[in-house]
């Protein structure tokens, strides 16, 4: 399914999604996002739209548009990235090949992850940690390294930790 996702246009209509990759399994509470299976999940924006300057310009009429995805190797990562109450499904899996350049991977540490885009120069890389208030302390939800399309989540503050997860924005 990766492979058929990564070829995804920005603001894809949901009915031609579905057509492609199939119908989703649920969707997320009453979120715009919609569970497909095998640790994947496809969020909407209700209307496609561009940015022209500051200004967020609308070109469509109502419906649910693509915008990108989240894949998590385990229900447990999805469910707690995500903030979810409930979630169904026990398919989640790390993705038997490469995500990010056919060398990022799930066994990838973030020290690998690291030094593969620091090798490359890529313009739009940054590091940072999310954290998220736990009876009643700040406490680490994970480190991430985002580069160019993808957010990449390692759970834990170790520099080997592996990778978890990742957010995937559809290209225009």
């Amino acid at each position: 399914m990766w492979t058929a996702l990564k070829q995804i246009k920005k603001f894809t209509a949901k009915s031609e999604l579905d057509r492609v990759i199939g119908r989703p399994r649920f969707q997320l509470e009453d979120r715009p996002a919609y569970y497909y299976g095998g640790g994947f999940v496809v969020h909407y924006s209700p209307r496609a739209f561009r940015v022209e300057g500051l200004q967020r310009v609308e070109y469509s009429g109502p419906g649910e548009y693509a915008v990108g995805l989240y894949h998590f190797s385990t229900a447990a990562a999805l469910k707690t990235e995500l903030g979810l109450d409930d979630f169904e499904a026990d398919d989640p899996a790390p993705l038997e090949g490469g995500i990010l350049d056919g060398t990022i991977t799930y066994s990838s540490t973030f020290d690998d992850v690291h030094r593969w885009a620091v090798g490359r120069l890529l313009e739009h890389y940054q590091e940072g940690e999310t954290r998220r208030l736990v009876d009643g302390k700040m406490t680490l939800l994970h480190r991430f390294i985002m580069c160019d399309a993808y957010w990449l989540y390692f759970d834990g503050k170790s520099r080997r930790t592996k990778l978890s997860g990742f957010q995937f924005t559809f290209k225009e």
